[in-house]
């Protein structure tokens, strides 16, 4: 039943995607008086997002035990999010503190000699939905976030996603 409801937010999700960024293609071009109106459809959109957004996290987290991730793809995204978290420090600037404290303790998990990189990974999945709720109050876009920052990562989540709903 979860693994039906992730494609079926997965899919609103992408939808309201799709539409936020027309939106943001159209502030290219639009008349000047018109902008204001398009930023707060924009934002309304985005509004209407958060809770897809949130029980698509929930839902990941809940199935993050059950998922399969080769312990060879999980050191590749573990190298990938330790290296990304220090860059991201390094310009602190640009995100709020809740954001950095939760990298570092993302970072932190991730150090842990005592796992495998398949077992700590999992335990970031199940780790995000916090990070969501952080998205609502540092009005972060998490998935934009995760896509820059994270590239690997997400590819990993959206094809984990992909086979499970196959399976």
């Amino acid at each position: 039943m979860s693994s039906d409801r992730l494609g079926v937010v997965e899919e609103i999700l992408t939808n309201y995607r799709t539409q936020v960024s027309g939106k943001e293609l159209t502030l290219t071009t639009t008349p000047d008086e018109d902008k204001e109106r398009i930023k707060l459809q924009i934002t309304k959109l985005k509004t209407q997002m958060q809770p897809y957004e949130q029980e698509y996290w929930e839902i990941l987290s809940e199935q993050s035990g059950s998922i399969e991730i080769s312990e060879q793809e999980a050191k590749v995204v573990v190298a990938e999010i330790v290296n990304q978290v220090g860059k991201i420090e390094v310009s602190s600037s640009t995100y709020p503190d809740e954001v950095l404290m939760l990298l570092r303790g993302i970072r932190d998990k991730l150090n842990q000699p005592d796992k495998s990189a398949a077992a700590k990974l999992k335990g970031i999945i199940s780790s995000i939905p916090p990070f969501v709720g952080i998205y609502y109050e540092a009005e972060l876009d998490t998935e934009n976030f995760l896509r820059t920052h994270f590239p690997t990562f997400t590819r990993l989540i959206k094809g984990t996603i992909k086979k499970k709903q196959l399976s």
